[in-house]
């Protein structure tokens, strides 16, 4: 990839019999100008970048045991409510039905998010530990 100036070069030096030779001039240092400015704000980009990286590798432990206990409390809510459905399925017990594909909706439309902050407080505590 060549670089941004070679490009507007070029297509200043195609236009200099259109254009005259200061508005040549004028236009390429609007142009070298914008390139500036853009390059700045990738720096900046990048800078946030490796910021919002570096936190979130420092909270990775936090992240990967809230979701590790986090789902497998869903998963064991789910395995019972399909163990009820499957019960009421073969018993032909419309109520267990009911309440088992209630149960599954109410799983699935929780947001696992919610309590995170809460989580993450208590790990920050020498004391805590996680029950499974």
């Amino acid at each position: 990839m060549s670089n941004p100036a070679q490009h507007i070069i070029r297509y200043a030096a195609r236009q200099v019999p259109a254009l005259g030779a200061m508005s040549v001039i004028t236009l390429f240092i609007e142009a070298i100008q914008i390139i500036q400015a853009e390059e700045t704000k990738r720096a900046q980009i990048a800078k946030q970048r490796d910021v919002l990286i570096k936190a979130l590798e420092s909270e990775r432990q936090v992240i990967l045991a809230y979701f590790e206990q986090r789902f497998a409390e869903r998963r064991q809510a789910l395995d019972r409510f399909f163990h009820l459905l499957d019960y009421g399925i073969t018993h032909h017990d419309t109520k267990s039905i009911d309440a088992a594909l209630t149960g599954i909706l109410g799983i699935i439309q929780d947001n696992p998010l919610r309590d995170f902050e809460t989580f993450k407080k208590c790990m920050a505590r020498p004391d805590f530990e996680i029950e499974f």
